[in-house]
């Protein structure tokens, strides 16, 4: 008994024995010498894996930095010093950059969302949604329950009022809010100019059924449409929208803020 014990021990040891050798083999075989650049760039980088670089990850990212010269400018979340750094350790050099932020395109805070029926389901966005609107009118809206507040990795979102509020010196312009907004009212734009003029709305239906459910919505009247010839807002299916490239008088674009009956053009 007390050999066939010990034989077996021997056995098990000489098979880990022999599959820690292969294993160590195959690793010095197989093993991908990374690029020390890649290594170097990755330490740079915030590592909160947030994936507005359309990247998987921090790492992956700087791989594709050196590997594929990706623009190491779709890291929003490095400043100016860290950026230069890395193209000096990529070989390359900066272009012109613009900070991106997120427009909310809504304007109804809660005092202005008119309910059609109370709505005690789940407290998030997303379930709401599904759920008769949550119980809102207005099937464009901001449903008010934060589900982009709690993705944002860098705390650049609160709710106030039953809107997200950005808060512009955190914001990094990641998009992950963008991607949890069930509605779809969150979209990103470069900041090229002083001030960004853009429509908080984001409803479909037609001026009368607007001030019917919200009273603060877009009703298509094409007053911003007619002020600006040059193309800085465009009526279409019942919603302006602004064309930023076109943005370039900021003294005209207030101006035009101003003129909208419903207070709906917003600037940031």
């Amino acid at each position: 008994m007390d050999s066939l014990l010990l034989i077996s021990v021997v056995s098990m040891a000489g098979l880990a024995l022999f599959f820690a050798t292969m294993l160590a083999v195959a690793d010095k075989t197989l093993r991908v010498q990374e690029d020390p650049k890649v290594e170097e760039i990755t330490a740079l980088l915030p590592g909160v894996n947030c994936g507005a670089c359309g990247c998987l990850s921090c790492q992956d990212f700087a791989s594709h930095i050196v590997k594929e010269g990706v623009d190491p400018g779709k890291c929003r979340v490095v400043n100016e010093e860290v950026l230069e750094e890395i193209l000096k350790i990529a070989g390359r050099e900066a272009g012109e950059q613009y900070k991106t932020l997120p427009l909310i395109h809504c304007a109804a805070e809660s005092d202005k969302k008119i309910p059609v029926a109370d709505y005690n389901g789940v407290s998030t966005c997303a379930g709401a949604n599904l759920i008769f609107g949550g119980g809102m009118q207005c099937q464009y809206g901001c449903l008010g329950l934060g589900d982009c507040t709690k993705v944002c990795p860098f705390d650049a979102l609160h709710m106030e009022k039953g809107l997200p509020r950005v808060d512009v010196e955190k914001c990094t312009g990641c998009g992950k809010c963008v991607e949890a907004c069930p509605r779809g009212i969150i979209s990103l734009q470069e900041k090229k100019t002083e001030k960004i003029f853009y429509v908080a709305c984001s409803s479909l239906d037609t001026g009368a059924i607007v001030r019917k459910v919200c009273g603060v919505g877009c009703i298509a009247c094409k007053i911003c449409e007619k002020l600006s010839p040059e193309g800085y807002f465009k009526v279409k299916n019942n919603l302006s929208r602004g064309d930023f490239s076109k943005q370039t008088d900021m003294e005209k674009g207030g101006q035009i803020m101003a003129k909208c009956p419903t207070k709906v053009i917003k600037e940031i």
